[in-house]
């Protein structure tokens, strides 16, 4: 294994006039090709709780911090552009934006799903027909629309149709916690389960399977598809990577040989490379498709890394949930580059 030492950029977000402001520090040295990490600090107040990121239909980050119940706008500069605050303990979470880029959030304290418009400005809340289902993914299905979300709370997944204003809803058991979701081919939408340590698929058809991880007690926490249709997910307690093989069901485990790791959230590049983010230490693996591995530290040492995603500008893009920060690795892709989430 290859194993090298990033280095680290301390560049804080200087936020825009009227907005929140964060701590000032240097700016950046410039980055080169591959490597360096940047990590910008995000506005007060900061309480411990900076989750989900989508590249937003404005080209700027979309950040969701759950307990300061706001969803921030961040370029990719590091400064925020945009705020749009949400109700008091309304707990905003997973986000994704659909085919018009209007943008939707989980409310999971308040039991709803809300559209944004592409500015921010918020359009309408929809309640989930199911009492404490605590919707906390979300992800848009492939037909740019339908709204996919995971109800940690009440052991469900489901989906919703704004334009029809149908919810349809898939019970799994209560205590499973759903928690990610991830787009696959043939319309497939699939699902990790954080306590009954399964995979899950619903197809096109509304057919539901699920996959029994190898390692009990796994807590599989992220999932992620890539260009060829590879299903890959992390498990925060079995400190690996894993592949899932939907037709045979097989399940790939690839431990990482650091010790009382927990991992996070996995994306891929645009070169085809798993990028994996440990929930602890403060480390994140750029993963070649022949598995060796390039490893980058961060630079607080227990940051709960909660999602990394490819940015717009090439790099790959994380947040740090404990020390309200989000930050990016260059990767060598170039800008405006698509890549799988």
């Amino acid at each position: 294994m290859t194993v090298l030492a990033a280095a680290l950029g301390a560049a804080a977000l200087v936020a825009a006039s009227g907005l929140p402001r964060a701590a000032a520090a240097p700016p950046d040295p410039p980055a080169p090709g591959l490597g360096t990490v940047h990590e910008y600090l995000m506005p007060l107040p900061r309480l411990g709780s900076t989750h989900e990121l989508l590249i937003g239909p404005d080209g700027n980050l979309w950040v969701s911090q759950q307990l300061e119940d706001r969803v921030l706008r961040v370029s990719t500069a590091g400064q925020v552009v945009g705020v749009t605050e949400f109700p008091a303990n309304s707990m905003p979470h997973g986000i994704d934006k659909d085919r018009r880029g209007h943008v939707w959030v989980t409310e999971e304290a308040t039991n709803a799903l809300v559209e944004l418009a592409p500015t921010g400005e918020r359009i309408a809340a929809y309640p989930i027909p199911v009492p404490g289902a605590g919707p906390h993914g979300l992800r848009i299905g492939c037909d740019g629309r339908t709204v996919w979300w995971t109800g940690k709370e009440g052991g469900n997944i489901g989906s919703f149709d704004p334009r029809t204003r149908r919810w349809t809803v898939y019970p799994l058991a209560p205590d499973s916690q759903p928690i990610f979701l991830a787009r696959g081919p043939r319309c497939a939408m699939y699902f990790t389960e954080l306590s009954t340590s399964r995979v899950g698929r619903v197809d096109a058809n509304g057919r539901l399977r699920e996959y029994a991880t190898p390692t009990p007690d796994s807590r599989p926490i992220a999932v992620a598809v890539n260009r060829r249709g590879e299903v890959w997910f992390t498990e925060e307690a079995g400190a690996a990577y894993a592949h899932l093989d939907p037709e045979t069901g097989r399940i790939t485990e690839h431990r990482t040989d650091v010790p009382n790791a927990k991992l996070a959230a996995l994306a891929f590049d645009c070169f085809g490379n798993l990028w994996v983010q440990y929930n602890q230490p403060g480390l994140i693996d750029r993963v070649r498709p022949d598995l060796s591995v390039t490893r980058y530290t961060l630079r607080n040492a227990v940051p709960v890394g909660h999602r990394i995603i490819p940015g717009p500008d090439g790099s790959m893009w994380f947040s740090e949930l404990a020390v309200d920060t989000v930050g990016s690795v260059t990767t060598g892709c170039p800008p405006a580059v698509s890549a799988v989430e």
